[in-house]
């Protein structure tokens, strides 16, 4: 991955990538495929490089993907993993022989996960990503990637953006809303397309939808029949966390690196930071806590920050947490309780101690790429993540066993909120 540095790499990687906006998450579903047999797994993760980028700079050709460490990798189609664990620059890589004389590769891995000639159907894991500077594996990567290319039957490298058809992911894609006591049926909300969505509950139980399109930010609000109106002031929005507050909703956007803060009583942004000084973030996650203090969490370069509003909103880095991908925070008895995706597997940590607890049942961990988390009025918390496309689900009550949510695939995103009784997750 050359052609960028790496904090400008790590920010655009968590910006554009698996990021949890307070309670929200950002990526992209699995692609339609225009070959049959074969998708793109990957169109949930921000390209850091292009095709023409590595041309340029002497590369065979590739596409980078910026993602966490850890990510697991889908199989673009079906076909026979052989796996080389010294590829030159390209570190760990894994290749798929398909039926069809073409390969796929999947460069700078972290780790294997089938053995060599194991014959997998698409979708399956083939690797775990990696790509962190001198770590085993990565090779030439300068920081968490994953390069991927195919091969044709003449051994010719091509571009897969072109064989799978579409130059480049699509950005914004269709918001649905899923709720528990329905059955878990998703249902499209009116023409909402975005590419990224943060729900809330307003006081009056109305459910509002803040969703970004093109670097602006538009509301929609189940009572005035879902109408997309677009929020004024707002542009090059790039990560966005709603939450409620007093009748209103207050909402903190991420704009050209820095955090702003608008109400909607007048949705004139204010920038948030220290006597004057901005935040620099990548991703954000907002709560309200009990006694009325709105603290801000965000992430930079893997890094988790606490401003708070009765503090100045002095910008204090919470200990324990590094190389995070994404984060969503709760309030609960009066504290903030943090969930967190750190090398693909989900973390805890209360605002008590900061102390971190893998989240899993009975020890295996929850693999995720993006977290929503909400705090349900019986005192339990509920994690929602998404891996490959799924939605999950795991509850404090139930010893954090991770149960897949029916009917929802190619989902990148999802924002949950508990209303009338019922946990309402917003995908897309």
């Amino acid at each position: 991955m050359d052609g960028i540095d790496r904090r400008t790499f790590l920010r655009v990687t968590a910006t554009a990538g698996a990021v949890a906006v307070a309670g929200v998450t950002v990526g992209t579903g699995v692609a339609a495929a225009a070959v049959p047999g074969f998708y793109n797994p990957f169109t949930g993760y921000p390209i850091t490089e292009t095709w023409e980028g590595h041309l340029a700079r002497g590369s065979l050709g590739g596409i980078d993907y910026g993602m966490p460490v850890g990510t697991r990798l889908p199989a673009a189609g079906g076909g026979v993993v052989y796996n080389d664990p010294d590829n030159g620059t390209g570190g760990y890589t894994a290749v798929i022989h398909h039926d069809n004389g073409y390969k796929t590769q999947y460069l700078h891995l972290s780790g294997f996960v089938v053995a060599n000639g194991t014959r997998v159907a698409m979708g399956d894991i083939v690797g775990l990503s990696g790509g962190y500077p001198g770590a085993p594996g990565s090779g030439s990567s300068t920081g968490p990637h994953l390069h991927w290319h195919m091969n044709d039957p003449s051994g010719t490298r091509i571009n897969p953006l072109a064989f799978l058809g579409g130059d480049a992911p699509p950005g914004d894609t269709q918001v649905f809303e899923t709720a528990h006591n329905s059955g878990w049926q998703p249902l499209p909300v009116a023409s909402i397309v975005a590419s990224k969505v943060s729900a809330v509950l307003r006081a009056d139980g109305t459910k509002i939808i803040y969703s970004v399109r093109d670097g602006y930010v538009y509301e929609a609000a189940s009572n005035a029949g879902w109408r997309n109106l677009r929020v004024p002031n707002l542009a090059g929005v790039s990560a966005i966390s709603a939450i409620a507050v007093g009748s209103g909703v207050v909402l903190y956007t991420i704009r050209s690196g820095a955090l702003w803060e608008c109400a909607s009583g007048d949705w004139v942004p204010f920038c948030v930071g220290y006597n004057g000084s901005p935040i620099y973030a990548d991703a954000v996650s907002a709560v309200l806590r009990s006694d009325g203090t709105r603290i801000v969490y965000t992430v930079r370069d893997g890094a988790v920050f606490e401003a708070a509003s009765n503090a100045g909103w002095r910008n204090l880095r919470v200990p324990n947490l590094d190389s995070v991908a994404a984060v969503s925070a709760i309030s609960r008895n009066g504290t903030t309780t943090l969930y967190t995706i750190r090398a693909g597997t989900l973390w805890e940590a209360s605002s008590v101690d900061w102390r971190l607890y893998a989240v899993g049942y009975n020890g295996s961990p929850i693999y995720a790429n993006a977290v929503s988390a909400l705090h349900r009025p019986d005192g339990t918390r509920i994690v929602y993540t998404v891996r490959d496309g799924a939605v999950f689900e795991a509850a404090s009550n139930a010893g954090w066993r991770n149960l897949r949510v029916p009917n929802l695939g190619g989902v990148g995103a999802v924002s949950a909120i508990y209303a009338s009784g019922t946990e309402i997750l917003y995908t897309r």
